[in-house]
């Protein structure tokens, strides 16, 4: 089979651009105008069935980034598996936030993947950064992504600020478990994703509290990502632990310490 024909049968499938990322990424090719120009190259059968294989997955609603192994995140690919949550493009106001901002040290609870402390090692030389998780499979990919990007952090296993001793920072980043998981508009796609890394009690919001408990005498500047539907809540819940809210930047709240 050709690639115009094995293309034509996976768009019937699957999104068109969802296939032919999967086709570019097979034939280890960047651009898509290289599909239109070579639609009679023939498969071979390991490629044939390679596609196959990815096409399936995708039809069966496993997360593209998943599917081909990573991520882009503010300009870079980001390695990506089943321990880590997927970089979102909203997360990356985080990384616009905290540039602008005087800090040397800085700490992202719950890297993940480590897109957000090694964006921010990258993006900010001059600082230390460090990441924690309590994952140590998540740890893992970020220290994988770390090396593949050149960033210097200093990743290690945590639960929140548990195992950071007294140390203080200039800003404290975290994307947390933040879902109820009793939300109707859920994605289906969130069922591929590590429910460690997504769903908290108190309506989503338990390990985000508990994070501004922990933060209270720890940092001049905290930055959160919490759904829109609780930044409210969350604002109100901060205040009582001196936190002003200084700034919103779709789903992150920027608050600094009175």
């Amino acid at each position: 089979m050709n690639v115009g024909s094995a293309l034509k049968s996976a768009k019937k499938i699957i999104d068109s651009l969802d296939a032919e990322v999967i086709f570019l990424e097979v034939l280890k090719e960047q651009d898509r105008s290289y599909l239109a120009a070579h639609e009679d190259r023939v498969l071979t059968e390991a490629e044939e069935m390679t596609i196959k294989w990815m096409t399936k997955r995708r039809e069966q609603g496993e997360p593209l980034a998943y599917i081909i192994g990573r991520k882009e995140f503010y300009g870079r690919n980001f390695r990506v598996n089943t321990n880590v949550l997927i970089p979102r493009p909203d997360s990356e106001n985080i990384i616009d936030i905290v540039k602008k901002l005087d800090c040397e040290k800085i700490i992202d609870v719950g890297t993940g993947s480590g897109c957000l402390a090694i964006t921010l090692a990258l993006e900010k030389p001059n600082a230390r950064v460090t990441g924690v998780d309590i994952s140590k499979k998540a740890l893992f990919v970020a220290a994988e992504n770390m090396i593949e990007l050149g960033a210097k952090v200093n990743f290690f296993e945590s639960d929140l600020l548990d195992g950071v001793g007294e140390e203080k920072f200039d800003v404290i980043v975290a994307n947390l478990p933040y879902v109820d998981i009793s939300w109707p508009w859920k994605s289906k796609e969130l069922d591929w994703e590590p429910g460690l890394a997504l769903y908290a009690g108190d309506r989503g919001l338990e390990i985000v509290k508990k994070m501004i408990r922990q933060a209270e005498n720890r940092t001049k500047y905290l930055v959160l990502e919490v759904d829109t539907c609780q930044h409210d809540e969350v604002k109100k819940y901060a205040a009582k632990y001196n936190f002003r809210h200084i700034e919103t930047q779709g789903f992150i709240l920027l608050f600094s310490k009175d």
